[in-house]
């Protein structure tokens, strides 16, 4: 796909690169990759359980690269430097950019979510494209109105509406049953009221939306809260919205993913050590809450994260934690949530002298594989999973 140079500059200050507009990355030999994960000071096993399979970089398309999702034989990744992509990932040792979008109309992309023919976009807006031809898709909707409705970070599906974590302190929910003519809902507002300051992430559990807070990733703590927002499969009118329980501890600092598997949410705390780092005892981490009584939420578990930048990305996978964040892309063992092991934790090269380490952003986990975005590479990686082990865990259940 041919394309001309932006005329604009990164938004770190850095002009665009004069290479190729998209560069591939052949695979990396398995020894080399294990001298690399020891000198970034990761905690590897002593063999490597990722290998990667391709690495794709566009300083357009894949701007600020900042999260994933799949359907079908397509990978959906939006960036935060107002871009949208479409990337055909059938052969994952080729994966090939169907179709992008950078554009202003487009600013802060960071989550998508594929629904059939439609993609929902949370920028600063609200949007919905057809994506019934992935070549050419198209924008149906947009639902503005800062700050209620703007920095969207996270979506999840209830029933025919769908929840948003907006960053600027607010609960976003759209009626999403007719695609093509979304409406808002409500827009929740939780920093005010309940001090959930930045809603980060969103998951459900039950009748729950299940919000984290990472607090400005600054000690002392984080948070983890659960609002009431359905009963009986029925969104409840928004007046009826209540906050129920929630949890902050320092277990939670930097806290900007979550996904609910059963009745425990696992958490990433994306942590930035500062210049006095003896200062604060704290690393990047993966912790694990229970929520089996949405009104007392638990921290039962804490495993470190050996990357002093994320994880900003995580998934569940069967019994498998995925976390990413920085350079490093890590497994945990969730059989037993309340002790969780470490399985894995292996660090790669940049591929480019990136400004910032806020580098992996997020991944999703299927047959095999990781397909993560990568911010500060303007990147789509994709690794296999060669350990069988950890494939079978998270091919369980």
């Amino acid at each position: 796909m041919p394309i001309d140079k932006p005329s604009h500059r990164h938004p770190d200050g850095a002009p665009w690169e004069d290479d190729l507009p998209m560069k591939r990355i052949p695979i990396l030999p398995t020894a080399f990759l294990l001298l690399l994960a020891t000198m970034a000071g990761a905690a590897p096993r002593p063999d490597v359980v990722f290998s990667i399979v391709s690495m794709t970089l566009h300083d357009q398309a894949l701007a600020g690269a900042h999260d994933v999702e799949l359907q079908g034989n397509l990978a959906f990744v939006p960036g935060k430097w107002q871009s949208l992509s479409i990337v055909d990932i059938a052969n994952p040792k080729q994966p090939e950019i169907v179709w992008f979008k950078n554009d202003p109309e487009i600013p802060d992309s960071e989550t998508v979510l594929p629904a059939g023919d439609a993609l929902f976009l949370g920028t600063r807006d609200f949007l919905t494209l057809d994506i019934s031809r992935p070549q050419k898709p198209k924008i149906l909707s947009k639902i503005s109105g800062q700050p209620r409705i703007d920095r969207i970070n996270g979506m999840v599906r209830f029933g025919d509406h769908i929840l948003a974590a907006n960053k600027s302190g607010y609960l976003d929910a759209f009626e999403v049953g007719d695609v093509r003519n979304p409406k808002l809902l409500t827009a929740f507002e939780t920093k005010k009221r309940f001090h959930v300051d930045s809603p980060h992430d969103i998951d459900r559990f039950g009748d729950h939306a299940v919000v984290v807070d990472p607090r400005r990733f600054v000690p002392p703590f984080g948070k983890l809260a659960l609002f009431k927002v359905m009963d009986q499969e029925k969104i409840l009118p928004p007046d009826e919205w209540m906050l129920v329980g929630q949890v902050e501890g320092r277990e939670l600092i930097g806290a900007n993913r979550v996904q609910v598997k059963g009745d425990f949410a696992f958490v990433g705390g994306s942590f930035s050590p500062p210049k006095r780092a003896e200062a604060y005892p704290v690393r990047a981490h993966m912790t694990v809450v229970q929520l089996t009584d949405p009104t007392q939420p638990k921290i039962v578990a804490e495993l470190p994260f050996h990357d002093e930048r994320g994880p900003n990305g995580l998934t569940v996978a069967g019994n498998v934690v995925f976390c990413a964040g920085g350079q490093t892309v890590g497994a945990y063992d969730i059989s037993d949530p309340k002790k969780p092991r470490l399985l894995a934790s292996q660090s790669f090269p940049k591929y480019r002298e990136a400004k910032r380490s806020d580098n992996y952003h997020d991944l999703i986990y299927r047959d095999g594989y990781l397909y993560i975005s990568a911010q500060s590479d303007n990147g789509f990686l994709i690794l296999k999973v060669d350990d069988l082990r950890i494939q079978k865990l998270a091919e369980a259940g």
